[in-house]
């Protein structure tokens, strides 16, 4: 398993990411291919992130979310 912490999250440009009421939420398309992992258990909202340019409702999901997901698999 990839080692995650939110300070590497933030600075890699290939994960999108937007800030919504002080916590960060991540794409999680993103996220599975950042991982290279099923994250289907990971637990996820609907959020408006600019994606590419153009603003999208996507799945998101907190650093949090991703952690709990991947450990409910072990």
């Amino acid at each position: 398993m990839k080692p995650l912490t939110e300070k590497l999250l933030l600075e890699d440009a290939t994960v999108h990411k937007v800030q919504f009421d002080k916590e960060w939420f991540y794409n999680l398309d993103d996220m599975k291919f950042y991982l290279n992992e099923d994250l289907s258990e990971v637990e996820y909202i609907h959020l408006p992130m600019l994606v590419f340019g153009e603003e999208e409702i996507v799945k998101c999901c907190t650093l949090e979310d991703i952690l709990r997901g991947r450990k409910e698999k072990e």
